[in-house]
């Protein structure tokens, strides 16, 4: 899998939150790490397209389930890096797809 070189959402997030911003939570950037780093671990273990789609599928039901969990902290940035960055690591591990691959799955942000 080639680098990743769309840093993760999570690092501006923190920032602000070091900021003094009360929109995001230290247990939501935690979740989010966590759900981050679960995807590119199965990234790393794709072995063909029709595992690396499980993986967004998977990453990307994980996001809905914790924006519900975390007050909608998911807005339109945060959409739009996330999207991004998970894009970027899916065509690091090999998928070339145009248009948004979150589009399919995404319900709650």
């Amino acid at each position: 899998m080639e680098p990743i070189k769309t840093p993760r959402p999570t690092v501006g997030w923190k920032a602000q939150l070091d900021d003094g911003s009360e929109f995001f939570t230290e247990e939501a950037i935690a979740a989010a790490d966590l759900l981050l780093d679960n995807y590119i671990a199965a990234l790393q273990g794709a072995t063909n397209e029709r595992t690396i789609w499980k993986a967004i599928e998977a990453v990307v039901k994980g996001f809905d389930q914790l924006n519900i969990a975390h007050d909608y902290f998911i807005e339109t940035m945060e959409r739009e890096d996330l999207a991004e960055f998970i894009q970027k690591a899916a065509e690091a591990a090999g998928l070339f797809y145009d248009g948004d691959v979150t589009e399919e799955w995404r319900e709650e942000w």
